[in-house]
């Protein structure tokens, strides 16, 4: 009888007894593995799931040093309208944006040895790290002073963590900040301003969950997510875009279409599709790039010489990178068009000058890289009859950028050069066979001047 009393107790204890509260914890080092718009949307579809899945809390662990300002506006925006309680435990920095992700949150716990503050929005250029413009500091400040009066937190103490100009007095802030002086507060002190709740070791201090049973289950990014943070990154994306350029550059100097320029195709694709996807950036900025590539097209191949069509083409493609970034982000696209630049740079000196007399030194080839001259022994008879006009000289029929059509006698050939552009009229010596086509390079006189056609000669007589 007495078994059956305890045992019916235990089973009646099991059943009232608390469940554990179950918290989505979201991980410090997520803020620093994924590039800012991407932590957003992840932070988004988290929340989004803790609603779901029906959280008691959503726990953000933070050190960072800071962040872009846009996206960081963003994070905020997506904790204000949480429907899942959220706790901010600082474990160690909540430094520019992160201060304000932190007061986002309806709880801030910080460890002994935490700092939160030093938001001063900062522009990164050629000179390095510069204050932002008055009209950026003014955005962001009222950005700290909403978030902080949204949660009951001392408004002028968060503008001062944005703003040096900001004044506090003791009497009526706690304590004494005069201008010029960017304010940071220690964990005891934001404690005591009641920036933040209280203290706490470790996330199992926190007092939400200390006295009773909790289970912390971790938020992990999806595979578009990691993806879209490797190809965001401001590095990748500029070596897309510089391989991108460079597979362009590479096909417009040989015939045909061939693997550099679907190559180059495929990595620009890439750099837009991937802003896009995170709504960074619409269809335009790609429209307008592609518009911009036409116009140089239009200029390399139809257009002689180098006008207006050209400088457009290059002004489209520059307003097009950087409208990928968007107005608030200016800087971030002029330092992805410049490692951009410096890849492509690069990669032509890469590909046009070393490599080419690497191969001209171990093979005997002469026109280098992409124009060698071995001797393919299963070359057809078409082959072996244009190869026999090594050597011939000729004229060119159309311009060769680098291919078009030379004349040889009363016969035409397709033919192209190692990379120079040659003008309709030029003289040209047959050099050897590439892809089926004549490998022809400009033809001089004794004196080092190209020979003009004839009836060029007619033509500049009659026009005087």
């Amino acid at each position: 009888m007495i078994r059956f009393i305890a045992g019916a107790i235990f089973l009646l204890s099991s059943l009232t007894a608390a469940e554990p509260l179950r918290v989505l914890h979201i991980h410090p080092h997520r803020m620093d593995e994924m590039e800012d718009a991407v932590y957003a949307s992840f932070l988004e579809r988290a929340l989004e799931q803790a609603a779901a899945e029906n959280y008691a809390w959503v726990l953000l662990e933070i050190n960072t040093p800071g962040g872009e300002l846009t996206a960081t506006f963003a994070i905020k925006d997506h904790i204000l309208k949480s429907r899942v309680p959220t706790v901010c435990f600082v474990n160690s920095h909540a430094i520019s944006a992160g201060s304000l992700v932190a007061l986002a949150c309806e709880k801030i716990y910080m460890a002994p040895q935490g700092v939160i503050g030093a938001a001063q929005p900062i522009t990164i250029n050629q000179e390095g790290m510069q204050k932002a413009p008055e009209k950026v500091v003014s955005a962001a400040r009222a950005a700290w002073r909403a978030t902080a009066e949204s949660r009951g937190r001392n408004a002028a103490i968060a503008e001062a963590f944005v703003d040096e100009n900001v004044i506090l007095t003791k009497a009526r802030d706690g304590l004494d900040k005069k201008a010029g002086v960017l304010l940071t507060l220690s964990a005891t002190e934001a404690v005591r301003l009641k920036i933040a709740d209280g203290l706490a070791r470790t996330r199992g201090e926190i007092p939400v969950f200390r006295d009773q049973p909790v289970v912390f289950i971790s938020a992990s990014p999806t595979f578009r997510e990691q993806l879209l943070s490797f190809l965001l990154h401001p590095a990748i994306a500029g070596i897309l875009l510089g391989l991108g350029f460079l597979g362009l550059v590479i096909e417009i100097r040989t015939p045909g279409w061939g693997i550099p320029g679907s190559l180059g195709l495929l990595f620009l694709a890439i750099y837009f599709i991937s802003r896009i996807a995170l709504g960074l950036s619409g269809w335009g900025a790609p429209a307008l790039f592609a518009f911009g590539f036409l116009l140089l097209l239009l200029e390399i191949f139809v257009i002689p010489g180098f006008g207006i069509a050209g400088i457009a083409g290059i002004i489209a493609v520059v307003v097009a990178i950087l409208w990928s970034y968007g107005v608030r982000d200016l800087s971030g696209g002029l330092w992805v068009l410049t490692i951009a630049m410096l890849s492509l740079v690069l990669g032509v000196l890469l590909f046009f000058i070393l490599l080419p007399r690497l191969a001209g030194h171990t093979s005997g080839s002469r026109a280098g890289l992409f124009l060698n001259e071995t001797l393919d022994p299963d070359e057809d008879e078409s082959d072996q009859r244009l190869r026999a006009l090594q050597g011939e000289l000729g004229r060119t029929v159309t311009t060769l950028r680098p291919s078009g059509v030379i004349q040889i006698g009363h016969r035409r050939y397709d033919a192209v050069t190692g990379g120079e552009y040659l003008e309709p009229g030029t003289p040209v010596r047959v050099t050897g066979l590439f892809q089926h086509s004549l490998l022809v390079e400009a033809a001089v006189t004794a004196k080092g001047k190209k020979k003009p056609l004839p009836n060029q000669k007619r033509r500049k007589s009659s026009s005087k």
